[in-house]
């Protein structure tokens, strides 16, 4: 019975395996799945393939050989791309598939790619996750899904191997207008947390205690959690899975989705661009408690 149960489930691929896809696809051969990969960077698929994962060779030939494609891929460029060009994902659809991305990107481009999909006869959900590299390797993220509700439907049980909770938003492009806000909290919080970590520093408070007090009332945040101890030990600096420049894109996304004031946003934005133009796209956000109050000169 267990054998013929196996049988019918869906074959899945993913497309992009870089810090966030790559453990997704790890979550589903865990839970068993018939998995095929596809990334840009064929260095990443070597641990797939080493463990007999097949391997397309474009990303029309992952489309053409699941029934579910799922993807993680880098930006708005990226996506259009790899969905669009020649031998792209869609190009190469079966009928009554579902195409799930992953990524940040612009909501429009999901509603485009949402109408491509329709004339395929596929569907496609614009699904956004939370949690980062952590909650990706343990299957705990969050994911915010726009798109169809039936097509969120047949997807949850797939989902369900690297995510815990899968929350239907709405219309299309409605998972990341909803994935945007949570990126301006995440801007606000690491610019905050940034200037705790000054504050707690220049007074000469203790370390453990300060962390223990601030994660625990009504100050804290998963962004202090995780940011306060990286900021006071001195390594934000290093290269790092959670980068500043991995919210650019968004940043710009939230500033055009906006039609109201959001100056607290505004102005976190504004110590992001000051990190930009110093060079510090590769650091940790942590790395928000070094920032000088100005410009380059004042580093």
């Amino acid at each position: 019975m267990l054998q013929q149960q196996t049988e019918q489930r869906p074959v899945v691929g993913f497309a992009g395996l870089g810090v966030m896809g790559g453990p997704m696809a790890e979550g589903l051969l865990r839970a068993g799945y018939s998995v095929r990969v596809w990334t840009r960077d064929r260095t990443k698929t070597e641990r797939f393939a080493d463990r007999g994962v097949i391997v397309a060779g474009d990303p029309h030939e992952l489309a053409e050989a699941s029934d579910i494609v799922l993807s993680c891929l880098l930006n708005s460029d990226v996506i259009r791309s790899v969905y669009l060009g020649d031998r792209g994902l869609l190009s190469g659809a079966r009928p009554g598939a579902v195409f799930v991305e992953h990524g940040t990107f612009a909501p429009q481009l999901a509603v485009d790619l949402f109408g491509h999909a329709a004339e395929r006869d596929v569907e496609f959900l614009d699904a956004p996750v939370t949690g980062g590299q952590a909650a990706a390797a343990s299957g705990q993220l969050v994911i915010m899904a726009g798109g169809r509700k039936e097509a969120v439907d047949r997807v949850a049980d797939v989902l369900s191997s690297f995510a815990r909770k899968v929350v239907w938003a709405g219309q299309p492009g409605n998972g990341l207008r909803l994935k945007l806000i949570n990126q301006m909290l995440v801007t606000v919080h690491a610019v905050a947390a940034g200037e705790a970590a000054k504050l707690i520093r220049s007074a000469g408070l203790d370390r453990d205690a300060a962390i223990s007090v601030l994660t625990s009332g009504w100050g804290a945040s998963t962004m202090l959690e995780r940011s306060l101890p990286l900021a006071l030990d001195g390594v934000a600096d290093q290269d790092s899975s959670a980068p500043l420049g991995g919210l650019l894109e968004a940043q710009q996304l939230i500033a055009a989705m906006s039609d109201v004031p959001l100056p607290v946003f505004e102005s976190a934005a504004a110590r992001f661009g000051l990190a930009v133009d110093l060079g510090w796209q590769r650091r940790d956000l942590a790395a928000m408690a070094d920032l000088p109050p100005g410009g380059k000169d004042q580093m």
